[in-house]
């Protein structure tokens, strides 16, 4: 059971951010295995609006919204998913 889930929101056609979003995403699920669930949303759909995402790419780690319209650095990234409870 994963520790912590991150939801990725990408637009179509995939911006430079999204390529980048994806790479940190691989990069973390390479390190961290199965102690992280991502989950990738493509286009816009119901749960865009749920989490409040304007612009793409967006994060959410854990239960919080952490980057929007930005990919955030390796580090960055490793940090929310520490604050999110990743041990």
């Amino acid at each position: 059971m994963s520790e912590v889930t991150v939801e990725a929101f990408l637009s179509v056609p995939a911006c430079s951010g999204g390529v980048a979003v994806k790479r940190l995403l691989k990069r973390a699920q390479d390190e961290f295995g199965d102690r992280i669930e991502v989950i990738t949303h493509v286009g816009r759909n119901p749960r865009w609006d749920e989490m409040n995402i304007g612009n793409a790419p967006g994060l959410v780690v854990g239960e919080l919204v952490k980057f929007v319209g930005v990919a955030p650095d390796y580090e960055c990234l490793v940090g929310a998913l520490r604050e999110a409870g990743l041990a």
